[in-house]
């Protein structure tokens, strides 16, 4: 009996303070991603914005966005150099800093030269950048298949990809492979 009076006290203790430890668990979410200019997600190799529902960024921009962000997808060539990329991506950039003054770009992979290629030729319209796992100073990959004799039949499979994947995602971009190899080798870089 004095077991079950215990227990019954302890659960009573634990149940009536429940509510006063409820803000440990509030679901509101909160403004920790929020910065002062929006976010720009800038894809690498073989990326897109969002083919049949699948986000190339898996939920990174809707998290982002829970928390306070202001963020953008962009679509650039899935395979291309980084110029062209960077030539691509820059009136989406012009046009979401014409509204909100500048950017912070975000680059993954091949992403991430290419946002530089923005900060370098319009330093005005990016507040900073980030990249995530790019080869800014070349990718051994790259100079192994560029100009090697595999380089053809890459370009010929890696271009066929890439334009399945343009064509999905209704980027409507010419693809070359040769072109982002060349420019990810260490050389190239």
């Amino acid at each position: 009996m004095k077991l079950w009076i215990q227990a019954m006290a302890l659960a009573l203790t634990v149940a009536w303070s429940a509510p006063s430890a409820a803000w440990w668990w509030d679901s509101t979410p909160s403004n920790y991603t929020d910065t002062r200019y929006p976010v720009v997600l800038v894809h690498g190799m073989f990326g897109f914005d969002s083919i049949a529902g699948v986000d190339y960024w898996y939920g990174v921009a809707e998290d982002l966005r829970k928390y306070g962000a202001d963020v953008y997808t962009t679509q650039v060539p899935a395979l291309d150099s980084t110029i062209a990329r960077g030539e691509a991506l820059l009136p989406q950039v012009q046009a979401i800093a014409a509204v909100h003054g500048k950017v912070n770009l975000i680059g993954h992979s091949h992403g991430g030269p290419t946002a530089r290629y923005i900060a370098r030729v319009r330093p005005d319209l990016v507040a900073s950048v980030t990249s995530v796992g790019s080869p800014h100073k070349g990718s051994p990959v790259a100079d192994l298949i560029y100009g090697s004799p595999a380089e053809s039949l890459a370009a010929s499979l890696g271009n066929a990809l890439g334009g399945l994947i343009d064509l999905l995602s209704g980027g409507g971009y010419n693809q070359d492979l040769r072109s982002s190899l060349e420019s990810l080798t260490t050389q190239g870089s």
